[in-house]
């Protein structure tokens, strides 16, 4: 329910910070309203793993004229030293249906990106008279092999730095940001392709500069949740959906959304070529005209270096 004296979301044009207060947890949700009528009715978007309300600046920037934009800081789902008190999938859904509901917002669209997406799934599926439109990029109905084994090992760090013993390295601290960076992204494709070098430079820098060690960040993030269930079962019906990927992504193959796809009654499923896992970064441009272009309901066959399928 919407909390008295929230503002609505049509209050002020501009981007600020709200705060969401959620259970025991209060965490800041970034909105960005446009100046004059919006075209479309609020987008939450849902970020991936250690990603942030300030990580979608570049797709701000192609939608937020016309677009109305809420980016949750979604509490992580684990906290150090607290592990019994996990949160689970349907917490976080709850959490992120929280937001909008405090910004008084009845009907949504929503955007979820890789571990988001999770999230987005189970809204759509349980409230479909809600969210208006879905769209899913860097969906899998499970961990790839590399990046579960990533994640194993996360865990065991996890324990190991609750030793008394333990102490930060910085050179561990990088170590551990390649690694993650090096099975999130398609290092092979990144010596190929600038953008997606770039992206994934972006990303290591980010993570190498933070305070500390980026894999344990990434687990109690959302990651030790990837190997519970992220698909959940029963489909989602009555919501125009679509599901894309880059062609060279190895952390949730070209399979692995489609599998996610054909759960998804008429989802439309578009593979993005010359592309990787973080396509908001490497492809922004046209990663923003598809989205603005499935939420006006608008053709898509119109879009360059694009396969797409309509699924039954």
């Amino acid at each position: 329910m919407s909390r008295p004296g929230s503002p609505p979301l049509s209050a002020r044009a501009g981007a600020r910070d709200h705060r969401v207060t959620w259970r025991a947890a209060d965490y800041p949700c970034r909105i960005v309203v446009p100046h004059g009528p919006a075209g479309a009715e609020p987008l939450l978007v849902l970020s991936g793993g250690l990603q942030t309300r300030h990580s979608w600046a570049r797709f701000e920037r192609h939608v937020a004229s016309r677009l109305p934009l809420v980016i949750p800081d979604l509490p992580p789902a684990r906290t150090p030293g607290r592990a019994a008190q996990s949160l689970s999938w349907d917490d976080l859904t709850d959490a992120a249906l929280h937001a909008v509901d405090q910004l008084h917002i009845r009907r949504f669209a929503v955007l979820g990106v890789s571990s988001g997406y999770p999230i987005g799934y189970r809204l759509a599926q349980r409230h479909p008279d809600r969210v208006t439109r879905l769209m899913l990029f860097g969906a899998s109905p499970r961990p790839a092999p590399r990046l579960a084994e990533l994640i194993g090992k996360g865990l065991h760090r996890e324990a190991d730095a609750r030793s008394p013993h333990s102490a930060e390295d910085p050179s561990d601290r990088l170590r551990a940001a390649r690694e993650l960076v090096g099975v999130l992204t398609n290092t092979e494709a990144a010596e190929r392709h600038l953008l997606i070098k770039a992206a994934g430079r972006v990303v290591l820098d980010q993570l190498a500069a933070s305070a500390g060690d980026p894999l344990i960040r990434y687990v109690h993030d959302r990651g030790f949740l990837l190997l519970r269930d992220p698909l959940p079962p029963g489909g989602v019906r009555g919501v125009p959906s679509l599901v894309a990927v880059g062609e060279f992504d190895t952390a949730t193959t070209v399979a692995d959304n489609r599998a996610v796809a054909a759960t998804i009654s008429g989802a439309t499923f578009i593979v993005m070529q010359n592309a990787d896992h973080l396509l908001h970064m490497e492809r922004d441009a046209d990663f923003a005209t598809l989205i603005t272009l499935f939420l006006d309901g608008r053709p898509l066959g119109a879009l360059q270096h694009c396969t797409i399928e309509t699924l039954p």
